[in-house]
This record gives C-alpha cells, structure tokens and sequence, in this order.
C-alpha cells in the first residue's frame, strides 16, 4: 500500500479508470502530485475504476505524509491531501465490485492510515468533540475492516488505537477502562500483524496496559 497526498491545482486532463493507463505510468514515474490533481472520472463498478480511485488515494495520502511533523489537518493544503485521500479509498471500495477481491485490504488499509493521519494531525487548539468524531471515523472504518477482513490485523490494531484514544478523552479514572478493556481484547483477538506492523502492535498493547493500571481498571474475572 502506497502512501500519497492531494493536489488543489484544478486539471484540465481527466482519467477515466477503464483501461486508461495513465495513472498506473504516472505512478510508476513517482509523479505523485500529477496523479493529485487529475480527475477520476469513471463510474462504472469495476477493478479497474476501483484502481483509479485507490492510485489517486494513494498519491494523495503520500503527499499528506511528506508534510512536515508541524503541520496540522486544520492547515488547508494538509486538509486538501487528507480529503483527497480519504475520497480516493472510500470510491475504490465502492467501485470494487468484489466483496472478496484481494485488493480490498489495501483500499481499507489506505482509508484506515488517511483516518488515523487526520486525528493524529489536529492539534491541541482543536475542541474535543472534533477530536470525538475524527476518532469515531476510524473506529467505524476499523470495524468495517474487520468484518470484510478477519484474518487481517489491520482492523484490529487500528481499532484498538481508536479505543485507546477515545479512552484518554474521557476524565482519568474508571470511566476510561471500557474503552481500554475494549482495546485489550481487540489486540488478544487479532490475528499476527505483518512485519513491518509488529511494533506499532507492541506500542498500542504497552500502552494499553500502562492506561490500565494508571487509571486503576478493574481486572475482569472469568468464572
């Protein structure tokens, strides 16, 4: 899966999706802001319109990557790359006209990524129920994950992530623990992550459990 970002600059070029190569040579070529500013424009359900919207999504949420570490989702060139991405995933998973092609982890993966860079990009001035329905979004994609790829861990690692953070918005104490107790068993469920995700399972798990303990969760006994 291909990280990417968005244009704003309007083209007059458009790329239909159905047999039309030029995203896929654009691609190849690194040209990641031409395929931000090009128009999709196939309607049709089919792998190849699903791959169109996914090769812009993904050129969109690469640009959104590259952004320096200060810039936050408010900015408005970082909000264009995050909507472009976020735009470009949710058509290829509605132009994929199979529920079972492989391709549909990587649309998911994609939209899960764009999701979780919008929330981790808002900064401290943002309000907190803002912060709530950005982070609702990525639970709700999660779960959509999971259910569509169960022997996948991205839908749970994501999840637990979503649980976690929703968590801390929430007064310390014991009104933390459902959402933490959720993100537990959401990692004890999933299945082994690839590679290059095992760390970033270690971290969400390590922190799971440091919430746990500082906000003093009950354990849950099993009878």
């Amino acid at each position: 899966m291909l990280t990417a970002g968005c244009g704003s600059t309007p083209t007059s070029g458009g790329i239909g999706g159905d047999g039309d190569g030029g995203l896929e040579r654009m691609a190849v070529a690194g040209d990641w802001n031409s395929i931000a500013i090009s128009s999709v424009n196939c309607t049709t359900r089919s792998d190849a319109c699903a791959k169109a919207y996914a090769t812009k999504g993904d050129a969109c949420l690469r640009l959104a990557i590259e952004q320096p570490q200060s810039a936050s989702a408010k900015d408005s060139r970082m909000r264009e790359l995050l909507d472009c991405a976020e735009d470009g995933y949710r058509k290829a998973l509605l132009k994929q006209p199979s529920s079972t092609a492989p391709s549909r982890l990587s649309y998911h993966g994609g939209l899960l990524l764009t999701l979780s860079e919008r929330r981790n990009r808002l900064d401290d001035g943002v309000k907190e129920k803002k912060l709530d329905r950005e982070n609702e979004k990525l639970l709700i994609a999660a779960q959509d994950a999971r259910r569509e790829a169960p022997g996948s861990a991205l839908g749970f690692l994501y999840g637990a992530s979503a649980h976690v953070y929703r968590a801390t918005l929430r007064p310390r104490g014991r009104d933390r623990c459902s959402d933490l107790r959720q993100a537990e068993a959401m990692l004890q469920r999933s299945p082994s992550p690839p590679r290059e995700l095992v760390a970033e399972q270690e971290r969400i798990r390590a922190l799971t459990q440091r919430q746990l303990r500082e906000n003093s969760c009950p354990r849950i006994t099993r009878r």
